[in-house]
This record gives C-alpha cells, sequence and structure tokens, in this order.
C-alpha cells in the first residue's frame, strides 16, 4: 500500500510541474500604466505598458476597452477597437519577455487582458 501510494504522489507532482510548466495564458500578459506628465486638450497623457510574462509566443492579444474614450486616439495599427475588445498590435505576436507600448490623452482606464493565442508549438 505504502509503495503504491509514493508512486502515486511522485505521478501527481510531476503532473502538475509539467502542467504548469507548459500551460500559458491570456492572464500571463501584465499591464502596466503611468502618467507621462503631458496633457493633451487638458487631459492627461497615459503611456500604458503590456509585457508577455510567458515563456512562449503569444499572439492576437485583446484587452478589453469597452467605454475608453481617449481625447488623444491611440494609432489603431497599435490598438485597434473590436467592440468591447481592442487588438493589440494588429494581432501580431508579442514574444516571450517582449513588451507593446501606446500612449493615449484622457480619463485613467484600466484595461484587463481578454483573450490571446498561444503558439501550438512551445514546448517551454
Amino acid at each position: 500500500m505504502a509503495f503504491a501510494l509514493k508512486y502515486f504522489v511522485v505521478f501527481l507532482l510531476l503532473s502538475m510541474v509539467t502542467q504548469g510548466m507548459c500551460r500559458c495564458t491570456f492572464g500571463d500578459i501584465q499591464i502596466g500604466t503611468v502618467r507621462t506628465g503631458r496633457e493633451i486638450a487638458g487631459q492627461s497623457e497615459w503611456k500604458v505598458t503590456v509585457i508577455n510574462t510567458c515563456t512562449c509566443l503569444q499572439s492576437q492579444v485583446t484587452l478589453s476597452c469597452q467605454g475608453f474614450a481617449p481625447v488623444k486616439p491611440v494609432e489603431p495599427w497599435l490598438l485597434h477597437p473590436q467592440g468591447n475588445t481592442c487588438l493589440l498590435i494588429n494581432g501580431a505576436a508579442l514574444p516571450a519577455g517582449a513588451t507593446a507600448q501606446f500612449t493615449y490623452a484622457g480619463q485613467p482606464y484600466i484595461f484587463r487582458p481578454a483573450s490571446s493565442t498561444v503558439d501550438p508549438s512551445c514546448k517551454n
């Protein structure tokens, strides 16, 4: 009995470790926003940095952006509105550890990752 229990625990631990190493999601997209110190049309300018903290390439990254209404719009190739979400960098790949940045002027807005596609060939 102890022998079987030992192997079950080892199997369980290995399963958790290997799944943890190979699972990346849009939750591995981190977003930070800081004020630049500039004002445009009486509104503060904000710099948004999106970081892929996953060890895999992610593409088709979308951010929540419902109600986002800047007075200085973001270049559409950087942040393209699509309903309640916005497509980041035209859906291009964001490699592991890479960042994408954009600025806007307006009320502060909290962007959250909404979805992404993880490179299926990634083996971490």
